[in-house]
């Protein structure tokens, strides 16, 4: 029998992309050249962004927009036959039309991915952005993330959120009071339950010191005691975006109870949304007191994690959609 023809994939990024942002692209398309699915070839280019990427396969362009900002296009990507926008508002969608939703981001890696951008880049950038490499091999193995629905969660809620310098959010100065307004409540009403608080940055420690964590905060740490919890809370990122938090929920098969956002999330995403304070308790306060439904949502989340978000079948999705 004739051996399937493996398509070719070249994927170009920008010569100071942003690591940290396109890891989980990078790992799933490693992921899938691993797996014999593809033939891969990295490259990188000044003429793209810190947060573009751009795929070609079989003669067809994708463009990957992974800023936070819904309402603004990159000009690097207008060749593009598609463009996957990480943020894009339900609106933009047309049926058929040229702009996509990219899905759900989250900072991952495998050894695959970290050899394969150290072996693109090479020592001299790694020298010259030495923050930005440190960064990026920090971050855990997508395995790390992940959390069977059969292994037994803490009867506990995840709450850990970064606050942002206002000069680091120009016309979303509220996320900042959003979050602490939320934490404030959670801790008054569930008490020892909560898990978590502010991460520590310089802002939340100079505004909000009563409110840092007492948990682990970098990331490799963060993640194996994050996942152990049966609730995560979510909320909108910046300028109403879609946070890695949700995609690591999914990771970990928690029950996601989540705050609406203003950019397109698939309704089949499995997560209870809330609207306000007293929502969001009373969701939280149900899944404590009923572990039959909240067992059922962690096999919702286990299996659109499988299916959408693990960074294989992330970017076999997508290239599909380049046939």
């Amino acid at each position: 029998m004739r051996r399937k023809r493996r398509p070719s994939v070249v994927c170009t990024l920008g010569s100071d992309a942003d690591l940290f942002h396109v890891a989980k692209t990078v790992t799933g398309l490693c992921r899938l050249e691993a797996q014999d699915r593809i033939n891969l070839t990295l490259r990188h280019s000044l003429a793209i962004g810190q947060y573009a990427i751009v795929l070609e396969s079989d003669g067809t362009t994708a463009g990957i927009d992974l800023s936070d900002h819904s309402d603004r296009m990159m000009p690097e990507l207008s060749h593009c036959d598609l463009y996957f926008k990480r943020c894009v508002k339900p609106e933009d969608l047309k049926p058929g039309g040229r702009i996509r939703p990219f899905g759900l981001n989250y900072a991952c890696r495998s050894t695959r991915a970290t050899l394969g951008l150290l072996s693109l880049f090479g020592p001299i950038d790694a020298i010259r952005r030495r923050g930005a490499w440190k960064k990026f091999l920090c971050i855990p193995l997508f395995a790390e993330f992940e959390r069977k629905p059969v292994q037994a969660a803490s009867h506990t809620i995840l709450f850990q959120a970064r606050l942002w310098d206002p000069a680091e959010c120009p016309g979303d100065e509220n996320v900042n009071e959003d979050r602490v307004r939320l934490l404030l409540a959670l801790r008054s009403e569930f008490k020892e339950r909560l898990a978590g608080g502010l991460a520590p940055t310089p802002y939340a420690k100079q505004h909000y010191p009563e409110l840092l964590t007492a948990y682990p905060s970098r990331q490799s740490r963060y993640v194996r005691w994050a996942r152990e919890h049966l609730i995560s809370i979510g909320f909108r990122g910046l300028f109403g975006s879609l946070g890695f938090k949700i995609a690591e929920a999914f990771a970990a098969s928690q029950c996601l109870v989540s705050e609406p956002t203003t950019a397109y999330l698939s309704a089949d995403a499995p997560l209870a949304k809330y609207r306000n304070i007293e929502e969001c308790i009373a969701i939280c306060d149900h899944f404590l007191s009923h572990p039959d439904e909240a067992s059922q949502l962690r096999n919702q989340a286990w299996e659109y994690y499988r299916t959408d978000v693990e960074p294989g079948a992330h970017m076999a999705k997508l290239l599909g959609s380049l046939q």
